[in-house]
């Protein structure tokens, strides 16, 4: 039976989350629309026994599918094949949605034809509770409801994850993502942006970000440990760029790996003067092969380098350090 919409949600030792995730996720009356694959990614945890309790209850929502480990993009990479609905979302495990905004979006979908359709959503603080939006909105200056052209979206678009629910056969032609490698967000953004030629945007905040957790990826210690990893990713990200050949997809792409260059600068300054050669370095590259990428790049910390010629890496550097603390 084809749905209107299929949520992932890749499982991996998220035991203590994962019963607010799909519990979010179980809309009975929205049943002959909404499919959740649950990715478990050979999770060691509870977190399946968990998971089996809405299958067993939902079995028209709630599929649970078992595989070996391969990380995030693996997970990813099997909803997408097994998905039965024309549009697909991914919903972490240790994260969750808006019930409203859940419902509001399937309505639209069922009557929607975008290759992209973009809602808002809000980082939610695991100590305090406390929600708030990242952005006001998602894509300030378009209307909601409206398919445009990507041409005309690509410049007011501000994309991440979270936001981002893709028709699925747009998904089904893009590149893969990586396995067995964490930061492949950016390439779920990035590789569909060829096969997408129309966007549409409504007002809901339907995902809910959880942020704050001591494993989560983005964790400045977690990301000090897996530099290589982000650095690998960036790389990829670069190279398809130089192989993209539309215009628009190339703007939309532009401030998705700018935001990723970002990302990898406030690596580098979490560490000492050792990384500072390798920041000045990937600045000479962005500039001499990737001159709009360099030029995207907004960070005041990264311009107010750039202006003093990196001559106060040291005092960035203890800065960045002293915010993580």
């Amino acid at each position: 039976m084809t749905k209107t919409l299929t949520v992932a949600v890749p499982m991996y030792r998220v035991e203590t989350y994962i019963d607010e995730c799909l519990t979010s996720l179980a809309v009975p009356e929205a049943g002959d629309d909404l499919e959740v694959l649950i990715v478990n990614d050979g999770s060691p945890d509870g977190s399946r026994d968990r998971a089996a309790r809405y299958e067993s209850r939902w079995p028209e929502i709630f599929r649970i599918i078992d595989k070996e480990n391969g990380g995030h993009g693996s997970a990813v990479n099997r909803g997408v094949r097994e998905a039965s609905g024309r549009y697909f979302k991914v919903v972490d495990g240790d994260d969750y949605v808006d019930r409203d905004g859940l419902l509001h979006l399937i309505a639209f979908l069922k009557q929607c034809y975008a290759d992209m359709v973009l809602t808002n959503y809000s980082w939610v603080n695991d100590r305090t509770g406390k929600q708030k939006q990242e952005v006001k909105e998602i894509c300030p200056g378009l209307l909601y409801g409206v398919a445009y052209p990507l041409a005309e979206a690509a410049e007011q678009m501000f994309l991440k994850m979270h936001a981002v629910t893709y028709r699925t056969d747009v998904l089904r032609q893009a590149k893969p993502l990586d396995e067995h490698c964490f930061y492949v967000d950016t390439e779920y953004l990035l590789y569909p942006l060829p096969f997408v030629e129309t966007v549409a945007v409504l007002p809901d905040s339907v995902y809910r970000y959880r942020i704050g957790l001591p494993g989560q990826s983005m964790n400045p210690q977690r990301m000090r440990e897996r530099c290589g990893q982000h650095e690998k990713v960036l790389e990829r990200l670069l190279f398809f760029y130089g192989e993209m050949t539309d215009p628009a997809a190339r703007t939309a792409a532009r401030e998705l790996i700018a935001r990723m260059a970002v990302s990898q600068y406030r690596i580098y300054l979490s560490f000492p003067d050792s990384h500072k050669a390798q920041m000045v370095a990937l600045e000479d590259r962005l500039r001499r092969d990737f001159p709009e990428i360099y030029g995207a790049v907004r960070n005041r910390a990264v311009l107010w380098q750039r202006r003093t010629g990196y001559r106060l890496y040291g005092v960035a550097s203890l800065a960045v350090r002293a915010m993580q603390k």
